[in-house]
């Protein structure tokens, strides 16, 4: 180690004694041995992370390869169960307009009949009124006949009233 004689030299010649220089130099010596990495040390240690590292890229690579089987399987799963879902709307569809279908079918009965019945209460309120009319026109003709028969009584009731009265005041008038 020539760093080590050039450094005991010069401590020898800075008027350091030699057994604090050699001291210092062994201090020095085991200092760089056990604390300080040399090349050496440096090399394997750096062998050692490039095997780590690649173990690491190893590992790393299974997972993420593990990673993109899953994400193809879920994939998969979710295109089937999309297929699945649009085949169920589907269906849902179809039968809602098989349903519609019927129901339009129903309101066209439905209305058929409503404007048959409609038609039939119409001629029957019809024959209802003119039956009315010609029962309030033979009523009325029979009142119009009745009213001229009282009217025709009273007037002769009237009369003989009058008369009957007339007399018992031409009676009255010869005793006063």
């Amino acid at each position: 180690m020539k760093l080590g004689r050039d450094l005991y030299k010069a401590m020898v010649a800075s008027n350091v004694s030699e057994k604090n220089a050699t001291s210092i130099m062994d201090a020095l010596e085991k200092v760089m041995t056990t604390v300080l990495a040399s090349k050496t040390d440096l090399s394997e240690a750096c062998n050692e992370l490039k095997t780590d590292i690649t173990g690491v890229r190893t590992e790393l690579k299974t997972d993420i390869s593990g990673v993109r089987s899953e994400l193809a399987n879920v994939r998969s799963e979710l295109k089937a169960d999309i297929a699945d879902v649009r085949h169920d709307l589907h269906s849902v569809r179809d039968e809602l307009k098989l349903d519609m279908t019927k129901l339009e079918a129903n309101m066209t009965t439905f209305r058929t009949e409503i404007r048959a019945d409609m038609t039939t209460f119409r001629t029957e309120i019809r024959a209802d009124m003119a039956e009315i009319r010609n029962t309030l026109e033979v009523h009325g003709e029979r009142r119009n006949n009745d009213l001229t028969k009282l009217e025709n009584k009273l007037t002769i009731r009237l009369g003989v009233m009058l008369a009957t009265c007339g007399g018992s005041l031409f009676a009255a008038l010869k005793y006063l």
